[in-house]
């Protein structure tokens, strides 16, 4: 069974940033542009078209520091543009299932934000279809998803009080609360159960 508690997720977590913490820190701004940027509807159209291959290179290239892999560089935020197609339309089918899940009433939007988010990374690791990377995500977080809800929760309070101090320390509470959810993504996959 795997061990998703953030008391376990965050210290582990907090390893991994101490052996790379300029890399994390730069990869994850570059993450952070990508997604949270809000321009005009031109360069918005881009980010849009962007968002899927930044998404996929970035949690890979955090998987691998998970890993132990210590050779990632900035470049390797960038790798999933060899999967431009798929992980395209993998944000886009992300998307659109998260959106309408909140439509409906809210709930089943976070339901579903919490079983697809490691999508991305089974179309990086598995070389998997859209929908069968959605489809796997699904089978992958079955079971889990009161204790993502709850590392949804942590991951909050973290980012909160990085706010608090003044702003900066999102610059180290966010690549770290990234590396939880990819450390939980890494002890999903290492369970017997996982697809």
């Amino acid at each position: 069974v795997s061990n998703l508690l953030p008391s376990d997720l965050f210290p582990q977590a907090w390893e991994t940033f101490k052996r790379r913490p300029w890399l994390v820190i730069g990869i994850s701004l570059i993450y952070g542009i990508s997604g949270v940027f809000v321009p005009p509807p031109v360069l918005g159209l881009l980010l849009l078209l962007l968002a899927g291959p930044i998404r996929g290179g970035y949690d890979m290239a955090m998987l691998r520091l998970v890993r132990g892999d210590d050779s990632v560089s900035f470049d390797d935020v960038f790798a999933g543009f060899s999967k431009f197609r798929r992980l395209f339309f993998t944000w886009c089918l992300y998307a659109l299932a998260v959106l309408g899940g909140t439509l409906l009433f809210i709930v089943p939007g976070i339901i579903l934000g919490l079983a697809l988010w490691p999508a991305f990374l089974l179309v990086m690791e598995d070389e998997l279809s859209p929908v069968e990377a959605i489809e796997g995500a699904w089978v992958l977080t079955r079971g889990h998803k009161l204790e993502l809800f709850v590392l949804s929760l942590a991951t909050f309070v973290g980012l909160f009080v990085g706010a608090l101090i003044f702003g900066i320390g999102v610059l180290v509470t966010f690549p770290i609360t990234q590396l939880a959810w990819v450390r939980a993504y890494h002890e999903m996959r290492l369970s017997p159960e996982a697809p």
